[in-house]
């Protein structure tokens, strides 16, 4: 067993590098963490402690690749990350898997380069699934075969 997993009671739990809350590495939150503070009063500045919790929400996300939606606790930073990167499998291939900071992350970034590389054969597009380029050339030969079928009725 290496220094940097740990298998027990909770699964497979891996050492970032730093600390990370528990609930930070069961979903997606681009690196927003607890953050820690003061309430200051204005009268007499007197601080309490407390804490900023990120905005988190479990939402649906459709996969490309997987071709399915996958259940995932994400933060509003996050889906603007998703977003600009393309899509959700375009965010875990290009993220550093030291910048995504999240087991569940990391599974799903595994399971979508499996996916990806388990077609790929001669003329296997990678980033699509061998379901959808099978459909995809099912509908470019039934467009070429009602295109010639057009061609053949008409005479110049």
């Amino acid at each position: 067993m290496s220094v940097s997993q740990i298998r027990g009671g909770m699964g497979n739990i891996t050492n970032f590098g730093r600390i990370v809350a528990k609930r930070v590495k069961d979903g997606l939150y681009a690196g927003r963490n607890v953050k820690y503070g003061n309430n200051v009063s204005e009268d007499g500045g007197n601080k309490t402690r407390r804490t900023w919790k990120p905005n988190s929400h479990r939402k649906r996300l459709y996969s490309e690749v997987l071709d399915r939606l996958v259940s995932v606790n994400v933060t509003a930073h996050a889906l603007r990350c998703i977003d600009k990167a393309g899509g959700l499998d375009a965010y875990l291939l290009n993220t550093r898997p030291k910048d995504l900071l999240s087991n569940k992350a990391m599974d799903l970034r595994r399971e979508i380069v499996a996916t990806i590389t388990q077609g790929a054969g001669p003329g296997h597009v990678v980033g699509v699934p061998p379901r959808r380029e099978q459909r995809a050339a099912a509908l470019a030969a039934a467009e070429a075969g009602a295109g010639q079928a057009g061609k053949a009725g008409v005479r110049s």
